[in-house]
C-alpha cells in the first residue's frame, strides 16, 4: 500500500509539472498579478502575502516559459520578443546574481535562460515599506537550458531571493535584486563555467558605501547584535535551501570578521544592492561552512529614519547539508 501511495504521489508531481501554469490567468482587459498596487496588499494576512507571491512568481515563470529553447548547439536569439519580456519585469538598476558567477549581471548583460516547465513551492513574502516586497522560494525547472551556451543546468529543486520595487512609472512590481541559485551540483562542480557573460562597470562611489555598510553588518554581527542592520521583512536564503522567512533570531552568524573581494555595488532610490565573494568561513548551528571564495547578494533598504538596513540576502555558500551527496566537493 504504502508503494502505491508513493506512485500516485509521482504521478501527481509529473501532472502538476507538465501542466504547470500562472494561478491567475490574465484575459483581455484584465490586469496581470504584477500591476496589483501596494495599497491591495497593506491589509493582507500573512498567509494572503504568501498566496499573492505564488501568483506573482507563477506569472514571472509564465514569461520567462514563452522563451524558445535553443536547437541542438544553435543559440536562441537574445533579442526576441519572448526574451524582451522577461527583461520588462526587471527594474533598469537590477543587480542579478548566478550562483556559479564571480560578478553580477545587470538588466544590460542578463540574457534569461530556456526553463519550460517550472513548479514554483515554499513561497514566502515579506514587505520592507509599502513599496518594496522581499520574495523567497523554491522552483523545479527540470528542462533549463543557457540561450548562450545551449548547456542543460541540473534539474533540482533551487531556491531564490527576490526584491522587488513599484515603479509607479510602469504600474508594476519589477525585480531590483535577484538571488538565482542554480542546483548545488551545478554550483559546487563548476558545470557551465566555460561560458562568461559580460561584466557590468559601477560607480566607485557606491563600491565605497558598499564597504561601509558590510563593515557595519559585520561588527553587529561580531557583537552578537545583528538586528540593528535588518530592515523590516529581512530574509536570507542559503544554496542549500536553508533560509530565514520571518521575524525571529538569525541563525547563521559570522565567525570572524571576513575578507570580501570581486564588490560590485548600485544605489537606486531607496534600495542599494550589492554583491561580493567571501573569503572567510561562517558557523550555521555552531557547524563550521566550507571555506572557499562564495558570492554573496545583499540589498538594503533605505529606511525611513534615514540608516540603511538589509532586506535580503543571497548566500552562496557551500554548507555541510549541501556538500553531503556531492562527490565533487571534499567534505
Amino acid at each position: 500500500m504504502t508503494q502505491l501511495k508513493l506512485l500516485a504521489v509521482r504521478l501527481c508531481l509529473c501532472v502538476i509539472l507538465i501542466f504547470a501554469a500562472p494561478i491567475s490567468q490574465s484575459h483581455a482587459g484584465e490586469e496581470h498579478v504584477s500591476s496589483t498596487p501596494p495599497s491591495e496588499l497593506s491589509q493582507l494576512s500573512q498567509d494572503d502575502l504568501n498566496s499573492f507571491g505564488l501568483k506573482l512568481i507563477n506569472e514571472h515563470y509564465e514569461i520567462r516559459s514563452k522563451v524558445g529553447k535553443p536547437s541542438g548547439d544553435a543559440a536562441e536569439d537574445v533579442t526576441s520578443s519572448a526574451v524582451n519580456a522577461v527583461s520588462n519585469l526587471y527594474d533598469n538598476d537590477a543587480l542579478i546574481q548566478r550562483a556559479r558567477l564571480n560578478y553580477a549581471l545587470t538588466k544590460k548583460t542578463y540574457v534569461p535562460h530556456y526553463t519550460g516547465r517550472y513548479l514554483v513551492s515554499n513561497v514566502a513574502l515579506s514587505r520592507t515599506s509599502e513599496t518594496v516586497i522581499v520574495v523567497s522560494f523554491d522552483v523545479l525547472l527540470p528542462d533549463r537550458v543557457s540561450l548562450q551556451s545551449g548547456h542543460l543546468y541540473s534539474g533540482d529543486t533551487m531556491p531564490r531571493i527576490l526584491v522587488l520595487r513599484w515603479t509607479e512609472q510602469d504600474r508594476m512590481w519589477k525585480l531590483v535584486s535577484h538571488g538565482d541559485f542554480d542546483a548545488p551540483r551545478t554550483f559546487l562542480c563548476g558545470a557551465n563555467k566555460e561560458f562568461m557573460p559580460e561584466k557590468s562597470q559601477f560607480k566607485a562611489e557606491d563600491i565605497e558605501l558598499a564597504k561601509e555598510l558590510w563593515e557595519k553588518v559585520q561588527i553587529s554581527s561580531l557583537d552578537g547584535h545583528p538586528e540593528p542592520m535588518q530592515s523590516t521583512g529581512f530574509q536570507y536564503v542559503f544554496s542549500s535551501g536553508e533560509r530565514k522567512t520571518a521575524p525571529g533570531k538569525v541563525r547563521a552568524r559570522l565567525k570572524q570578521h571576513e575578507e570580501i573581494v570581486n564588490i560590485e555595488a548600485k544605489k537606486s532610490g531607496d534600495l542599494f544592492i550589492m554583491r561580493f565573494d567571501s573569503v572567510s568561513p561562517m558557523t550555521i548551528d555552531g557547524q563550521d561552512v566550507e571555506r572557499s571564495l562564495r558570492p554573496r547578494l545583499v540589498t538594503f533598504h533605505h529606511d525611513a529614519d534615514g540608516q540603511w538596513r538589509m532586506n535580503a540576502i543571497a548566500v552562496f555558500q557551500v554548507t555541510a547539508k549541501t556538500a553531503e551527496d556531492v562527490k565533487c566537493v571534499n567534505p
